[in-house]
């Protein structure tokens, strides 16, 4: 396995350097030689990552997140990153939240599954907003016998508006409680600047 260390430690070398595709290619010549080297896979994601290669980071820490090893959290959690940056917000609240079952006192997992609750209750505050602009512009159009129409489809929009702000509350509600959940345990340091990650190079991103 000496040849899959010295890959893995060039690739590293290169990424301190942002030479993330040389470092990528590195990382895959270590993962050739070893298919189920977690620490191959989760580097392999991170250089994706930083090429602004979602889809294909997305796979490696997929991949990294179900390996035997020390990653799995770590791995779990920049997934969710790698879904945010693809606006995939629904994947990344999951990927947030197996991360946080796994270690309760990641905060910075608990962080970020906030901000995506709230980017995610803003945008469909933004969706519904403009639907309701958009049946205002309608209903102007619209005769006296259209009337009765317009009314019943403005309440099955208000209702639909309710349903999603419920749907919403309950997601800060629960994104509350997990912070409280946090709040109540002990931080380990180790977590804030994750152990063993700064030595290869790569860290937990965001």
């Amino acid at each position: 396995m000496a040849g899959v260390k010295g890959d893995l430690s060039k690739g590293s070398r290169l990424y301190k350097e942002q030479k993330f595709g040389q470092a990528l290619t590195s990382y895959q010549k270590a993962l050739s030689q070893d298919p189920y080297n977690q620490e191959a896979l989760f580097n392999i994601g991170a250089a994706h990552y930083r090429l602004q290669e979602y889809k294909e980071a997305q796979e490696a820490w997929e991949n990294a997140s179900q390996k035997p090893g020390e990653r799995k959290q770590d791995a779990q959690f920049n997934l969710g990153n790698a879904f945010y940056r693809a606006q995939d917000l629904d994947a990344a609240i999951a990927a947030y939240r197996k991360a946080i079952l796994q270690n309760p006192q990641d905060k910075e997992a608990i962080h970020n599954l906030q901000i995506v609750l709230e980017q995610k209750e803003k945008n469909q505050q933004d969706s519904s907003n403009n639907n309701q602009n958009d049946k205002g512009d309608n209903n102007q159009n619209q005769n006296n016998q259209g009337g009765q129409d317009n009314q019943q489809d403005q309440q099955q929009q208000q209702q639909k508006q309710q349903n999603q702000a419920n749907s919403s509350q309950m997601s800060k509600e629960e994104a509350q409680r997990v912070a409280q959940m946090a709040k109540e345990n002990e931080y380990r340091p180790s977590y804030a600047t994750p152990g063993g990650l700064e030595d290869s190079g790569i860290e937990k991103d965001w």
